[in-house]
C-alpha cells in the first residue's frame, strides 16, 4: 500500500508570492485543496484541487517552453539526438499547445485535474477565446522558441562538456536552518574557470528585483548542494521574448544574507497563520482575503472566493 502523503510545511518563491498576494488564495492552494486528488475527497476539496490546477494561457505557454527546453537539452546531453532546428522545436511547441487545448476544451481535467485547464476557457464559455488572444499567444511561443534556438547562450551551452552540466530543471530541496526550501534551477554549468553559471529562462518581461531574489535563492541552493564558493556563482536571466537577452547578476555575501533573512521572515509570517505549527494545520478563517482588482480578476479561486462573490 503506498505511503499516504503528508502536508509538510515548506517554502518556495511561488508559495511566498501567493501568500503576499492573497492569504485566502494561499490557504486554498496549499491547505484547502490538499487531498483533492484522492478518489474519496469531499466535494469542496476536490473543487479547490481542480481550481488550483487551472492555468492562464500565459503561464501555460511558459510551462510548454520550459518543458521543451528541458527535454531538448536532456536528450542532447544523452546523445539521443542532434540538437533540433528552430523549426523542429516550434513544431513540437505547437503540438503541445494543440494537445493542451484539446484537453481543456474537452474538460479532461474533470477526471484528471492535472491535465490542462485553461483559465480563459474555465471562466469563459469553455470552448472559445478571442482569436486575437490565441494568435498573440501562438506568436509569443514561436518567437520565444526561435530566440532560444538561435541564441548565444545555447551556442555556449552546446560548447560545454556534458560533465560540466548540472541536473536540468530538477525539483529539489535544500535547508535553511530547519526550513525546507524548494527550487528547480532551469539550467546550470561550470565553465573552464570554475565559474558556475545559473540560467533562468524567462518568457515574460524583466522584473529585476523579483529575479534577483529568485536567483539569490538558487545561489543559496548552489552553496549547499554543489558546494560552490560565493565568488564562483554567476546567475543570469535569459528573456526569450526579448531576443534571448541575458541579464547578468552578481552574488555576494550581503545579498545571500538578505535573501536568507527574507525567506525566514516570509516563512515565519506563513507559520503565524497556522492553528497548529507542529502539524502544519490551518483553518480557513485565519487566512483573510486581500481584495485587489487586478489579482482577483486573474485568481484561480474566484469561483469560490467570498470577496469576489460578495459574501464577506
Amino acid at each position: 500500500m503506498p505511503k499516504k502523503l503528508v502536508n509538510e510545511f515548506s517554502w518556495s518563491v511561488s508559495r511566498h508570492q501567493l501568500f503576499i498576494s492573497c492569504p485566502k488564495a494561499y490557504y486554498y492552494n496549499h491547505y484547502g485543496s490538499w487531498g483533492g486528488w484522492e478518489a474519496d475527497a469531499d466535494e469542496k476539496t476536490r473543487k479547490l484541487y481542480i481550481l488550483k490546477n487551472i492555468r492562464p494561457m500565459v503561464t501555460w505557454i511558459g510551462s510548454i517552453i520550459h518543458d521543451l527546453i528541458k527535454d531538448t537539452l536532456t536528450a542532447y546531453s544523452r546523445g539521443e539526438a542532434v540538437f533540433p532546428t528552430a523549426d523542429e522545436l516550434k513544431e513540437k511547441a505547437l503540438q503541445a499547445m494543440r494537445s493542451g487545448w484539446r484537453d481543456s476544451v474537452n474538460q479532461v481535467w474533470k477526471q484528471y485535474p492535472k491535465k490542462t485547464n485553461l483559465f480563459e476557457l474555465y471562466y469563459g464559455d469553455g470552448k472559445h477565446v478571442p482569436k486575437e488572444e490565441t494568435d498573440a499567444i501562438k506568436e509569443r511561443v514561436l518567437e520565444c522558441v526561435d530566440n532560444f534556438a538561435n541564441s548565444a547562450v545555447v551556442r555556449t551551452i552546446k560548447s560545454v562538456p556534458f560533465l560540466n552540466w548540472k541536473p536540468i530543471d530538477t525539483l529539489d530541496t535544500f535547508q535553511i536552518d530547519d526550513l525546507k526550501v524548494w527550487c528547480a534551477v532551469d539550467f546550470a554549468y561550470t565553465d573552464p574557470d570554475g565559474v558556475l553559471h545559473i540560467i533562468d529562462w524567462k518568457t515574460g518581461s524583466e522584473k529585476k528585483d523579483a529575479l534577483r531574489f529568485q536567483l539569490g535563492c538558487y545561489a543559496l541552493y548552489a552553496l549547499e548542494k554543489w558546494f560552490t564558493p560565493i565568488e564562483k556563482i554567476a546567475p543570469h536571466g535569459v528573456f526569450l521574448y526579448d531576443g534571448a537577452h541575458m541579464s547578468d547578476f552578481s552574488v555576494d555575501a550581503a545579498l545571500l544574507v538578505s535573501v536568507k533573512d527574507q525567506i525566514l521572515t516570509s516563512a515565519q509570517a506563513m507559520k503565524a497563520k497556522l492553528k497548529d505549527v507542529a502539524n502544519n494545520v490551518a483553518e480557513e478563517e485565519d487566512f483573510p482575503c486581500n481584495p485587489n482588482e487586478y489579482n482577483c480578476r486573474s485568481c484561480n479561486f474566484r469561483e469560490v472566493c467570498p470577496a469576489v462573490n460578495g459574501s464577506l
